[in-house]
């Protein structure tokens, strides 16, 4: 698919992002060939949010009800899209893109079943231009193309290495709990999940996966991936690891559970698209 003439409208559901990050940003989208337009409100702050409920909602809906637009890309995650998920549009054009990562994992699970929409996993335009490397750029640009992708190398932690494949879906494994016993909680079944998280202490991770199993959301799933975990300590003087945390929460699934996967909150964030056909064979994610 040609990017050259696609509309792209910028929104800010969430965190605050900076505008310096997004002009280059902009730059850069308009040298994919793409015309981009900045929501009402973007600009806007609101204690830690990017401008009050009603505009960052109204910026939101706007932009997936006009058909006019064919990519949303969130500004920044941080944290709001929560706030806004009651506000989305009945009615979405079929076509429309929606890219971002982190806090927009909860509109993913909101938006996951709107027939034609595509949602794409990946840097949101704060990151963009500032704050990855070249690969996470190529990665968006091959997602939103549709060019072929060469395979990613994992490390199984845990589990068998039978090949694995479906659908491929996850997020934030913070957002992701949060989501719990909401009409918008994801259920994983057959699904390829990838977590990743940010900022988040070991025992927290921990409680956090427990709520995703308590709530069925990874019963029948095929694998776990896990992604970047940025400034996810253990205590200080820990006899154990992260990796050791996360296996023995996500080990009695029964399932393969892969790490390695660059997608996150490190410099290398490369994207996927949400609900895609992906495989596990011979050590390495296939995506397509």
């Amino acid at each position: 698919m040609t990017l050259q003439g696609k509309t792209v409208a910028v929104v800010a559901p969430a965190g605050i992002p900076n505008m310096d990050n997004i002009a280059q940003a902009v730059a850069l989208l308009e040298s994919w060939g793409l015309r981009v337009t900045l929501g009402a409100h973007v600009a806007e702050r609101f204690r830690h949010l990017a401008g009050p409920l009603e505009h960052r909602a109204g910026d939101l809906a706007a932009a997936l009800a006009d058909p006019a637009v064919d990519i949303v890309w969130i500004a920044r995650a941080g944290y709001g899209c929560a706030h806004v998920l009651p506000s989305l549009p009945d009615a979405i054009p079929p076509g429309k893109t929606v890219i971002g990562f982190s806090d927009v994992t909860a509109l993913f699970c909101a938006l996951r079943h709107v027939p034609g929409i595509r949602l794409i996993h990946g840097p949101t335009l704060n990151s963009l231009a500032a704050q990855v490397d070249d690969l996470s750029r190529q990665s968006v640009h091959d997602a939103l193309t549709g060019a072929a992708r060469a395979p990613i190398a994992l490390d199984l932690l845990h589990g068998p290495a039978d090949a694995v494949e479906g659908p491929i879906a996850g997020g934030n494994i913070t957002v992701l709990a949060s989501m719990g016993g909401s009409r918008w909680q994801p259920q994983f079944r057959d699904a390829i999940v990838v977590l990743e998280d940010v900022t988040e202490l070991a025992y927290r991770l921990d409680r956090s996966i427990m709520t995703l199993r308590h709530a069925s959301m990874l019963d029948g799933a095929r694998a776990i991936v896990l992604g970047e975990f940025v400034r996810c300590p253990v205590p200080p003087g820990a006899d154990y690891t992260l990796n050791d945390v996360l296996l023995d929460v996500l080990g009695p699934l029964g399932l393969p559970v892969y790490g390695g996967l660059p997608v996150g909150h490190g410099d290398r964030n490369l994207s996927w698209v949400y609900g895609q056909h992906a495989a596990i064979r011979d050590g390495a994610l296939r995506l397509g």
